[in-house]
C-alpha cells in the first residue's frame, strides 16, 4: 500500500474530536477539491507525491494508539483497504475511516460498532458536488459520520436540501457535522446559517483543532 505518514496525535474533528489516534495517511485520491488540505497526498497524471510501499502488516505495526483514523487522499481506492480494515479490527482497534463520499462504503462494512466511516457529502464549492449519489448516503448506521464542508451560501443551501433528505430517511440518524473551509467561510458566518435554518438544528457545527493547536499547514499533527 502506498502510505505518506502515519503519526500519532488527536483527531481533530469529527465524533472523536480531541482523542488520541494514530493516523495512517494513504496516497492518492478519485477527486480534486478545489479547498484539498492534503495536496501532499495527491498523485496522479500530473502530480507526484512522496509515499512508501508498505504491506498490512508493516503498517499495523505502526500502531500504537487504540484508535486508528484511516485517511488519505482517499484510503478506500486502495486494493488492500479491507485487509488492513480487518487487521486493525482484528487487533481490538477502534477504526475511523475518513472517505470522500465518491466511494461506496457497503463492501468495506463490518458486523462492528468498532468500525465506523466518517463520509464527506461534497458541496458546489468543492468543485466536485457531481460525484454525489444520494443513495450512498441513505444507508449508514447511527455510530456513522456525514460531514459538510461549507464554502459559500450556495453550500449552505445544498447542504439544507441533503439534511432534509436524511431527516425523511432514517429513523436514527448518522452523525451529522459541518465545518467552514479554512480561510474561505467564517466559522461564525455557519453557526448564523444553522441558527437560522431550522432544518440545520440538529448539525453539529465543527472546528479543526489541529489547525488551531499547530500551524495550520503542519504535517504530522
Amino acid at each position: 500500500m502506498r502510505v505518506v505518514e502515519i503519526f500519532d496525535s488527536i483527531d481533530g474533528e469529527g465524533i472523536r474530536a480531541g482523542e488520541t489516534a494514530t493516523f495512517i495517511r494513504l496516497a492518492g485520491c478519485n477527486l480534486r477539491c478545489s479547498y484539498c488540505d492534503t495536496l501532499y497526498a495527491l498523485y496522479g497524471e500530473d502530480e507526484e507525491c512522496e509515499y512508501t510501499e508498505m504491506s498490512v502488516a508493516e503498517i499495523t505495526a505502526r500502531v500504537t494508539q487504540k484508535r486508528v483514523t484511516l485517511t488519505g487522499g482517499e484510503p478506500l481506492i486502495h486494493k488492500d483497504a479491507e485487509a488492513l480494515i480487518d487487521a486493525l479490527l482484528a487487533k481490538g482497534i477502534e477504526v475511523n475511516v475518513e472517505t470522500n463520499g465518491a466511494v461506496d462504503v457497503e463492501k468495506f462494512r463490518r458486523d462492528t460498532d468498532k468500525l465506523f466511516f466518517t463520509i464527506d457529502y461534497k458541496l458546489p464549492s468543492s468543485g466536485e458536488n457531481d460525484k454525489m449519489k444520494i443513495e450512498r448516503f441513505l444507508n449508514l448506521k447511527p455510530y456513522d459520520v456525514i460531514k459538510f464542508v461549507v464554502g459559500s451560501k450556495e453550500d449552505v443551501r445544498k447542504m439544507t436540501e441533503i439534511t432534509e433528505i436524511l431527516a425523511a430517511h432514517y429513523s436514527a440518524m448518522p452523525h451529522i457535522f459541518a465545518g467552514a473551509v479554512y480561510g474561505m467561510y467564517a466559522p461564525a458566518e455557519l453557526v448564523r446559517d444553522i441558527l437560522e435554518t431550522p432544518a440545520l438544528n440538529d448539525v453539529r457545527i465543527q472546528l479543526q483543532m489541529h489547525k488551531i493547536i499547530w500551524d495550520s499547514n503542519m504535517r504530522g499533527v
